[in-house]
């Protein structure tokens, strides 16, 4: 039986997640798809080429364990070390990583968003995840007794944040969380974009 030959970039990055979680093998299932296993727990990768050629490398990881191993940066600098190699390394920086829906700098964005009002105020309390599209996502927030919610969009130039503020009914409380939604797009156009 000879073995699956994959997609370069496909095989390069699972290559690398496998040899970073100890104990961990790779299932090489066909030339796009990818299962490494760990334990009873498995993280599955496709390669998925659109008509334009660009690469996108679909990550689910139920159990997050890459986020455990703290593998999201070097994911999201996949390139780095491959600069020898022009053709992979061309390759790696165009491929978009997904993990579990997210592109890896939104995850990154998602994670600024809950820091960032923690820090403004101890009463703003993340509640779930509501959508997530590659770059972007719908969050469900509370601050006290009111509950809104966020659209936050990860352009490749800036970062958008819209708050749906319908039931929120105390005036006061409208006008602080529209501030502050304000500051933190401010902050994370500042941290990520500029």
């Amino acid at each position: 039986m000879s073995e699956i030959k994959q997609h370069p970039v496909l095989a390069y990055i699972s290559d690398k997640i496998q040899s970073a979680i100890a104990d961990a093998k790779l299932d090489k299932q066909s030339e796009s798809v990818a299962v490494i296993k760990d334990g009873n727990d498995q993280i599955h990768l496709q390669q998925v080429t659109d008509a334009s050629g660009a690469i996108t490398i679909q990550i689910t990881d139920k159990k997050e364990i890459l986020y455990s191993e703290d593998l999201l940066e070097t994911l999201q600098n996949i390139e780095e070390g491959t600069e020898s190699q022009k053709e992979l390394y061309g390759a790696l920086s165009s491929t978009t990583v997904v993990v579990n829906g997210l592109s890896i700098e939104t995850d990154f964005v998602f994670q600024a968003v809950k820091d960032c009002f923690d820090t403004l105020s101890s009463s703003y309390q993340f509640v779930k995840t509501i959508t997530k599209q590659i770059n972007g996502l719908t969050i469900s927030f509370q601050f006290g007794d009111h509950k809104f919610q966020l659209v936050v969009v990860n352009d490749t130039d800036s970062i958008a944040i819209t708050s749906d503020l319908t039931d929120v009914k105390d005036a006061k409380v409208k006008k602080t969380i529209e501030s502050d939604v304000i500051k933190v797009q401010q902050a994370l156009n500042k941290m990520f974009k500029e």
